[in-house]
């Protein structure tokens, strides 16, 4: 194996286990954290989020088997960099949002809107943190199933940011706008 595989491996393990343990920490603690699922948009989600993590460890452990584009100088270099970008803004985010985080949103769900940490600089650090996982992947892997799956997984996740904005809009009215006006959807403040 080479070594841009292993560190890639690495990273997709680091991101995961960081995903399910705060998924486990949340069921600890009484609390739900994946509510996705109640529309064609959110199953859809959760069908790419797991295909595409199932995808992601099949071509990092066998990047042969499936058809390729050819890669360029410091592609696969530039792609770790990306996913380790990713696995740390997604740890910084699920932290600052303690039992606050969950996966999708539901009408009822008791949650304050979290704005400090990573929060300042990005209103959706976890969605930017898979974005760059899968960019960063399909950078390390240039497969064409990798590639679709990835830029099927972006669209579904900039969907499912404008719909979780129109919640926290309901939810938290003067306060969201506010926090709207300060920080950016992706990355930065105005």
């Amino acid at each position: 194996m080479r070594t841009y595989q292993i560190a890639a491996l690495a990273l997709l393990c680091a991101f995961y286990i960081a995903y399910i343990a705060k998924m486990l920490l949340l069921r600890k603690q009484g609390i739900k954290g994946s509510i996705l699922g109640k529309n064609a948009l959110e199953k859809a989600l959760i069908v790419v989020t797991y295909g595409g993590a199932a995808l992601q460890f099949f071509s990092a452990v066998f990047p042969k088997l499936i058809w390729g584009f050819p890669s360029f100088p410091t592609m696969h270099e530039d792609g770790v960099i990306l996913m380790a970008l990713g696995v740390a803004a997604f740890i910084a985010a699920v932290i600052t949002m303690k039992s606050n985080w969950r996966a999708g949103f539901a009408e009822n769900q008791n949650t304050a809107l979290v704005t400090g940490g990573i929060y300042r600089y990005s209103r959706n650090p976890a969605f930017v943190g898979f974005d760059l996982l899968y960019i960063g992947c399909a950078l390390v892997f240039p497969n064409v199933l990798l590639i679709a799956g990835s830029l099927a997984a972006l669209t579904l996740f900039h969907l499912q940011i404008l719909s979780e904005e129109r919640f926290l809009a309901a939810q938290f009215g003067e306060e969201y706008a506010a926090y709207r006006k300060t920080v950016l959807r992706y990355l930065g403040r105005h």
